[in-house]
């Protein structure tokens, strides 16, 4: 098996990480202090949808768990968004910015015309944030079980923007697949992409 399919399933993704990452990565962490969360769409901006089921309530929701455990975890956070209000993308990015000592992590769902997505994917923009996102990825892996789609690299605004610090987007499952969509509908289960999300950022903090 080619060396980058072996390191992207799943199994070998999240063992590598979780268990040799102190010897690999903590060189290119950053010490931070603060969380800055981003609830992707909002408002008149639904993002990804199927009937009443819309990316920006579950965005919101999310965001809010990762909130409280990481206030929990004794660090600050600042929510792009804490109801169903429409943010500019300029506007987000200039949050990502505002703050020293800070990491951005801009929370999605992700969908799929043919409905055939599935799976779990962290996105980073520069070389910096890379070690962020494995690590959000890794754990969101582990605690939810759902398929590793990867770390990629992207362009999105907000992740391109974002210049002061480290920032990442996660896509959390796809509300266009039918499986995935009833999970995540329920409460217990964005808990666990929650505590997945929260406890790679912990994790990335501590390698520091």
């Amino acid at each position: 098996m080619p060396i980058s399919r072996f390191l992207n399933t799943p199994r070998t993704f999240s063992a590598l990480v979780l268990l040799s990452c102190s010897l690999l990565l903590p060189a290119f962490a950053t010490a931070f202090d603060t969380v800055i969360l981003d609830a992707g769409h909002g408002a008149h901006d639904r993002g990804a949808a199927i009937g009443y089921v819309y990316e920006k309530h579950l965005a919101l929701d999310t965001a809010r768990r990762v909130e409280q455990l990481l206030k929990k975890a004794g660090l600050k956070v600042i929510m792009s968004r804490s109801r169903d209000v429409f943010i500019p993308l300029q506007d987000r990015s200039r949050l990502g910015n505002s703050r020293g000592n800070a990491i951005f992590v801009s929370i999605h769902y992700n969908y799929n015309r043919g409905g055939s997505g599935a799976g779990v994917e962290t996105y980073y923009h520069r070389s910096s944030s890379y070690t962020l996102a494995a690590y959000i990825q890794a754990y969101l892996v582990q605690r939810t079980k759902m398929t590793h789609r990867g770390v990629k690299s992207a362009s999105f605004h907000v992740i391109r923007e974002t210049t002061r610090n480290p920032a990442v987007l996660v896509e959390c499952g796809f509300v266009s697949n039918p499986s995935e969509r009833a999970r995540m509908m329920t409460g217990e289960f964005r808990s666990r992409i929650a505590e997945g999300i929260a406890q790679g950022i912990v994790a990335y903090r501590k390698a520091d």
